[in-house]
């Protein structure tokens, strides 16, 4: 596609057709990905000719500049294909959206001639920056990079070490790949594909246009600024929050459709049933299961609409909306886990078989269901904390 039909609206039903159209290939890449700890090369081809990974880059720049409901959908599609590709591309386009906070110059040198760019983000302020002549050195290691090995740029927090070795306010880094060493550092037993390693800077330099104090890159202050599309007037963290408990959505609806498409030529044993579904325990169970799933994906599609709706009229969520986001994610997220070990049992011990998919996805849910923004006790902390104009114990909302 040209960048002049990259900036054509495509409606919410027509970005997810896109996805079953390279979902075939999605899902082939899938047992390579796991074995390699990478996404693999014919995979990372089919975000690029789709352009899922462009949904939250600016329509100036050649991106698809949808709203958080629409890649919360496409993320959702994406995970009954390949979980980690989900992921991966759910981490691009959160952090392609959080260079919006940056200069437009650092914008254009980042766009303007690759539309298509990929970035990667870590928020843990494991590195600091030293001002110099133009900008900063930057030192430092960050682990947890999801999407790394195809990412051109990244963003990392550091703190500003002045003169005389103190540190002071926390800074936001865009640094390319290019400048970074990749450590081999991710072995887990889900979610491996997303090849999530360390990376490590060295006396980086970094010309003071790619720094910028981490509130701005990560508050709401521009959340009413109506010079500014919807998208970008989203409250960043709430919105990554939204897509990363939607690609766990996403896997437990693909659990429970492969349950169900199996079950009629299955029986349950040790029992005389030779049928599933002529077992009203298995049948009753599997629709309380469902119920779950379904719950799961009401708090998220709660969440993403709640934000789009106010993007759309540039009014700031109040604080009580973004807690209750964080009780939606990690709600939903707990849900999913929850209902993925009782289809476990419904589908028996071959389900832990490594040629199972439902393994696969049991697997990659639990993993990503830990991730600090879907903690689910975090989540109800702050909700339940809310009720009570208790303090919130997350900085960045």
């Amino acid at each position: 596609m040209t960048n002049v039909q990259a900036r054509v609206r495509y409606s919410r039903a027509e970005l997810v057709e896109r996805v079953h159209s390279v979902g075939p290939t999605l899902a082939a890449g899938v047992a390579r990905g796991d074995r390699e700890r990478r996404l693999p090369e014919d995979t990372v081809h089919a975000i690029n000719e789709s352009q899922v990974d462009r949904l939250w880059t600016a329509r100036s720049y050649g991106g698809l500049e949808t709203d958080v409901r629409t890649l919360s959908e496409v993320t959702k599609v994406l995970s009954h294909y390949c979980p980690s590709t989900s992921w991966v591309v759910n981490n691009i386009n959160g952090s392609n959206l959080l260079s919006g906070r940056f200069p437009e110059r650092t914008r254009d040198e980042v766009f303007a001639d690759n539309p298509g760019a990929k970035l990667a983000s870590v928020f843990v302020t494991a590195g600091e920056a030293r001002r110099t002549d133009g900008g900063y050195l930057l030192t430092g290691t960050w682990p947890y990079a999801s999407g790394i090995l195809h990412d051109d740029w990244a963003i990392l927090a550091a703190k500003e070490v002045a003169a005389d070795g103190s540190t002071t306010r926390p800074m936001s880094v865009l640094v390319p790949t290019g400048d970074l060493v990749i450590e081999d550092s991710w072995f887990t037993v889900g979610m491996r594909a997303t090849g999530s390693h360390t990376v490590v800077a060295t006396e980086v330099f970094v010309p003071g246009n790619r720094v910028i104090p981490l509130w701005e890159q990560l508050g709401r202050q521009h959340c009413g600024d109506i010079t500014l599309p919807p998208l970008f007037r989203s409250p960043a963290v709430a919105s990554m929050a939204v897509i990363c408990a939607s690609v766990v959505v996403g896997i437990g609806q693909a659990a429970l459709a492969l349950v169900v498409d199996r079950a009629p030529g299955r029986g349950v044993a040790p029992t005389v049933y030779t049928s599933r579904p002529d077992s009203g325990t298995f049948v009753s169970e599997l629709g309380r299961t469902a119920l779950t799933i379904d719950a799961a994906e009401l708090h998220v599609n709660r969440a993403a609409d709640v934000i789009d709706q106010a993007a759309v009229a540039a009014e700031p969520l109040p604080e009580s909306e973004l807690r209750r986001i964080r009780g939606d994610v990690g709600q939903a997220a707990k849900l999913v886990t929850s209902a993925l070990d009782e289809l476990m049992y419904a589908n028996g011990a071959g389900s832990f078989a490594e040629s199972s998919p439902l393994q696969q996805f049991w697997r990659d849910a639990n993993t990503a269901a830990r991730h600090a923004m879907l903690n689910v006790h975090v989540g109800h902390e702050l909700y339940g904390g809310g009720f009570f104009g208790l303090d919130s114990i997350v900085p960045s909302l």
